[in-house]
């Protein structure tokens, strides 16, 4: 079971069937195995256009299932679906999960027997409730388990001890009522909680990697956006707002002005010079071509300049700025931030905090970004990602900074204001430039 994803504490995944979502609770605390195999197919996008393929309301409304991989096949004939499952690409074959059930009172959970077999007489900790989520599996087998799950649509607590319950809806039990046999899942994510799967050697805290992602992965949803106009625009996110643009708004033409929220806003914008401000919420705010301002606000923030000559802050929280092309201000401010960037003559200023200054060599192109404010005793680190060897940097020294150069092309990646080579290099780490965390935004 060692090699079994488990999911640690809890995890919040939202489901898109017929344009709608539906949240689902995973409880790691209760069922870390089930749910933790559950949250890696939905982190795999392994249930993105797969159908419910079991829907069972007459004589009375009992499940809808869905899971099964066959039912992205063109032409596969419903009436043979129900026996497919996850094939792990890592090692070809099919991977089920043993029966996971934890007793009422009990610490650890009953794995690989129902409770007849183990002789438990008490209810499980999650039970078979209307809206809760459970894995379908072989009735004669109780560890065949591998990607089918189903939603119960009444309390069915006769399953109870015999089919592994991991969770339930929280938000969207109507949409769930109204789905029929053949409806697909049109998207599925994970948008709030710890996924083990997720690792970065540039993004170390685990909590913020999980936030970056989440936000993502909320911004991939296909929920729709609010879409402006060409001329300037002026915008307050409001909840009457957020409740008609689900996933975000879309600025297009013009000189906008966009406010966030204290939710979590995702703001896109076009063309122009505009100026966007998050709330207090976590947001993903990405600009478009053009000079822009973006402000982070409170919240943990995801900060995109996209094309033009950008100024990116942070403000407070811990945040990810990105550059993107041409020559960019990114400013940390408050909190442990990651700064990358990107294209063009970028200039980099972490400010207070342990600040992660991330340089890719692969778009060193011209002249080189510069860090103002590396300081190795505030937890500050110079990351190069890239396909790079330790004895291929030169830590040259330009009068009181210096310069990290790759010996092999000449090229320089970075100049670092203010410090000695040692020290710079000292605070260097290489990682792969497939790193996960060079990849948010």
């Amino acid at each position: 079971m060692d090699n079994l994803p488990q999911l640690p504490g809890g995890a919040i995944a939202i489901v898109v069937v017929n344009n709608a979502p539906i949240a689902l609770f995973l409880d790691g605390d209760n069922a870390p195995i089930t749910a933790g195999n559950f949250a890696d197919l939905v982190e795999r996008r392994f249930y993105d256009g797969i159908s419910f393929h079991r829907v069972v309301r007459e004589p009375n409304p009992f499940v809808v299932q869905a899971g099964d991989p066959q039912s992205t096949i063109p032409g596969f004939p419903p009436s043979q679906l129900g026996s497919g499952g996850f094939i792990d690409p890592a090692t070809g074959q099919q991977r089920f999960i043993p029966l996971e059930i934890l007793p009422q009172g009990a610490e650890t959970p009953v794995i690989g027997q129902t409770f007849d077999q183990a002789g438990i007489t008490v209810p499980p900790a999650l039970r078979n409730v209307r809206g809760s989520i459970a894995m379908a599996r072989v009735q004669s087998d109780p560890n065949s388990a591998s990607s089918q799950f189903f939603i119960n649509l009444s309390n069915n607590t006769f399953l109870d001890g015999d089919f592994a319950t991991f969770g339930g809806v929280v938000g969207g039990l109507e949409v769930v009522d109204q789905i029929q046999q053949g409806d697909r899942i049109q998207a599925a994510r994970i948008v709030s909680g710890v996924v083990p799967s997720r690792v970065s050697a540039a993004v170390t805290d685990v909590t913020d990697l999980n936030n970056f992602y989440n936000v993502l992965n909320f911004a991939s949803l296909p929920l729709g956006f609010a879409l402006f106009t060409e001329a300037d625009d002026n915008l307050t996110i409001t909840p009457e707002f957020r409740a008609g643009a689900p996933v975000g708004a879309v600025l297009l033409g013009g000189n906008d002005v966009a406010a966030g929220s204290a939710e979590n806003d995702i703001i896109y914008s076009n063309q122009g010079n505009d100026t966007i401000s998050g709330g207090a919420g976590s947001d993903l705010l990405r600009a478009g071509r053009d000079d822009d301002l973006i402000n982070g606000g409170d919240g943990s923030d995801i900060l995109h300049g996209n094309k033009g000559n950008d100024t990116v802050n942070g403000d407070g929280g811990n945040d990810f700025l990105r550059g993107g092309q041409d020559n960019d201000m990114l400013i940390g401010g408050e909190g442990n931030d990651y700064l990358l960037g990107d294209f063009g003559e970028d200039l980099l200023i972490g400010g207070p905090g342990a600040d992660a200054f991330i340089v890719r060599p692969a778009t060193a192109v011209g002249a080189p970004d510069r860090v103002a404010d590396l300081n190795p005793a505030e937890g500050d680190r110079l990351i190069l990602a890239g396909e790079i060897a330790p004895t291929d940097l030169a830590y040259v020294p330009i009068g009181a900074d210096t310069v990290v150069q790759q010996i092999s092309t000449g090229a320089q990646l970075v100049v670092v204001t203010g410090v000695p080579g040692d020290v710079v290099q000292s605070a260097t780490t290489i990682v792969s430039s497939l790193d996960l965390g060079v990849a948010i935004a």
